[in-house]
């Protein structure tokens, strides 16, 4: 099949040779193409041009044939002009010759023109016969025996030129001028790529309508369909049926579209049911002028856009948003914690909410990625936010997100909230303890109605999340005081874990410092972990462990450091384990006082604050809001203080460095 080109394509319909040489000398001029046919309507020319149409963007011609070319085709025709001063010269160098002069030319404004001209010149005798097929042409032509050799025969064709000749007759050709070509070229050429843009810009229009996701209907003022892309056959099972044109009130019309134009006004995300499904569909009637012109429809399956907002969590969670721990990557010996993870595997396959507890550093959230990655939701996005680690109104906008202007310095066109970015997922939520009661509020009434609003916003939007709660406090015993609301604690508090601390399953120690050498490919290691001497086994009991897991770890990283080959690796070990006991034991008598009391070393007042606050946090394992509440200060001071100091360790070690 011929496929057009992006370059303009160009006929001539040539009538006379000349004729075609000058337009193709003006088209290597203007950097066109032009394919040169030889021949007027006697030589088919009309007909060729008819039947090869489609190869071309636009039809050069002249006189009669380009008339005659013009009533057939559908696409741009256009008619090198020949000029009266054109004519009236080639009649006066036939009059100058000859007594008679004959015309025979094909019926147009020409012919009309032509007589005109002959009635006001008067130089000699002047007869035109015009044609209107080429079967009349050849009947003309058959009667030039009849004229004598005196008679001056015009033509605007190579056709009449020919046959005059082959009678003896003179004959005179009637050309039009190099401009006058040079113009029609130049038109033809413009035209051309007038159309190539047009045509590219339907296609286009054509290609967005139809594979846009949803389906798109437009119905005109006058009910008739004028629009309706391959979505929308698809979605209303009408492939194969000629919906275009279809007047929507007759009775072969879809009705499904007579359903969703309904009254015509304007609808905005409207919930729609039609042929047993659901959709969403937006409505817009075009005016002008205050007059209705057409009514356009877009439409979406409410299941498609289900899918798609799935697989767009799915995405973000790849970007980061995932879970990297599986069961397996939990050590543990037989015992309390075995039974413990196996109830968790129980847990993972439902839907209800899970609540774990357990010691600051004991691997809670180590057990929440597993059940993720156990549950139906693996494949949706985990999202984790500590509780404590955020001030109150921070905690609110970036648990249920906001919008665009909710508060001073929101982002441009808002933000989704962790709710959001969870959806067909786990959210996480550490030291759920320290979550401020208004925030108890607001989490308590998602988790009831399955929905949020963003900070600042109007909308309700519907979330499906699993919640995982972690805490390092007794959230009963903080309930049963008023701590915490007793309402959200029972809504959390469904599938209850407790993770017993390492001071109770000092077995798993051997196991921990194995898969944590291996973890570090220290694979040596790995193997002499479950064969201890005793003494050094002694020296690991011996201490209880009060960061757990976390802490274990931390010390096994300093023993790795510090693992050169200059002495034995459970020298080294029990070396290391009995100064980190005894330092731990030295640093409780310096703070803390038999009857209770903090003795604190003099210095600066921001160095004796720091003492006292880091002695203290001690005290409440980690936990800054029951420092707080032990202080009487608010958790957002203390939280404060704590990035203060962090701050200043961070320049006095560039101040070393330098």
């Amino acid at each position: 099949m011929w496929e057009k080109t992006s370059q303009p394509r160009i006929l001539c319909v040539s009538i006379y040779d000349e004729l075609g040489e000058m337009v193709t000398n003006y088209a290597q001029q203007y950097g066109v193409t032009v394919d040169i046919y030889k021949g007027g309507i006697y030589n088919n020319g009309h007909i060729h041009a008819l039947e090869n149409q489609d190869k071309y963007d636009v039809i050069i011609s002249q006189a009669g044939t380009a008339l005659a070319i013009q009533r057939m085709v559908k696409i741009p025709v256009v008619s090198i002009q020949i000029t009266a001063k054109d004519i009236i010269e080639i009649m006066q160098e036939a009059w100058n010759a000859h007594k008679e002069v004959l015309c025979i030319n094909y019926e147009s404004d020409i012919s009309k023109d032509i007589d005109a001209i002959a009635s006001l010149s008067c130089k000699g005798s002047f007869h035109q016969i015009v044609y209107r097929s080429s079967s009349e042409f050849n009947s003309i032509i058959e009667n030039l025996g009849n004229y004598t050799h005196d008679v001056g025969v015009i033509g605007f064709g190579g056709c009449v030129v020919q046959k005059a000749d082959e009678y003896g007759l003179p004959y005179y050709l009637v050309r039009s001028s190099g401009e006058n070509i040079r113009q029609a070229v130049l038109a033809a050429r413009n035209i051309t790529e007038q159309h190539i843009k047009e045509k590219a810009r339907a296609r286009r229009l054509n290609n967005i309508i139809n594979y846009s996701i949803g389906g798109i209907l437009s119905v005109g003022s006058n009910n008739t369909v004028t629009i309706c892309n391959l979505p929308a056959k698809q979605m209303l099972k009408l492939t194969g049926r000629k919906v275009l044109g279809t007047d929507i009130n007759a009775p072969d019309a879809p009705p499904e579209i007579r359903m969703f134009l309904e009254d015509g006004d304007y609808t905005v995300d409207k919930l729609v049911s039609c042929s047993g499904k659901s959709y969403v569909m937006n409505r817009v009637p075009i005016r002008v002028r205050d007059h209705h012109q057409e009514t356009i429809i877009t439409f979406q399956e409410l299941s498609k856009i289900q899918k798609t907002e799935v697989q767009a969590r799915i995405q973000l969670a790849h970007k980061g948003l995932v879970a990297k721990y599986q069961f397996r990557d939990i050590v543990c010996a037989e015992g309390e914690m075995t039974e413990m993870l196996a109830e968790a595997k129980r847990f993972a396959k439902g839907d209800a909410s899970i609540l774990i507890e357990g010691e600051s550093g004991t691997g809670k959230e180590l057990l929440a990625q597993s059940i993720h990655n156990s549950s139906n939701r693996k494949k949706g996005p985990f999202v984790a936010v500590n509780c404590a680690a955020l001030p109150e109104q921070l905690l609110e906008s970036e648990l249920f997100g906001y919008d665009e202007g909710a508060f001073t310095g929101a982002r441009k066109g808002g933000k989704a909230g962790m709710f959001e970015m969870a959806h067909k997922g786990t959210l996480f939520l550490d030291e759920i303890s320290e979550m401020t009661q208004a925030n108890q509020v607001r989490l308590l009434r998602a988790l009831q109605e399955k929905e949020i609003f963003r900070v600042g916003g109007d909308r309700v939007v519907n979330i499906d999340v699993r919640i995982i709660a972690a805490s390092n406090r007794d959230l009963f015993r903080m309930a049963s005081e008023g701590l915490f609301r007793r309402d959200l604690y029972f809504r959390l508090n469904i599938l209850p874990l407790h993770i017993p601390p390492l001071r109770e399953r000092k077995d798993n120690i051997p196991l921990l410092i194995a898969h944590f050498a291996a973890k570090r490919r220290r694979f040596d290691i790995a193997k002499k972990a479950k064969k201890f001497p005793p003494a050094v086994l002694e020296a690991l009991n011996q201490h209880n462990w009060p960061g757990n897991v976390r802490e274990l770890e931390n010390v096994l990283d300093r023993i790795f450091t510090l693992d050169d080959g200059s002495e034995p690796f459970e020298d080294l070990l029990l070396r290391i384990i009995t100064r980190h006991r005894q330092w731990q034991h030295a640093r409780q008598r310096q703070t803390t006082a038999p009857d209770g009391s903090l003795t604190v070393p003099v210095g600066s007042m921001a160095a004796m604050e720091r003492y006292i606050l880091e002695a203290e946090l001690q005290k409440y394992n980690g936990n800054k809001k029951a420092l707080a509440d032990a202080l009487g200060i608010s958790r957002v001071t203390v939280w404060k203080k704590f990035k203060e100091y962090g701050q200043q360790e961070t320049a006095a070690a560039q101040d070393a460095r330098a």
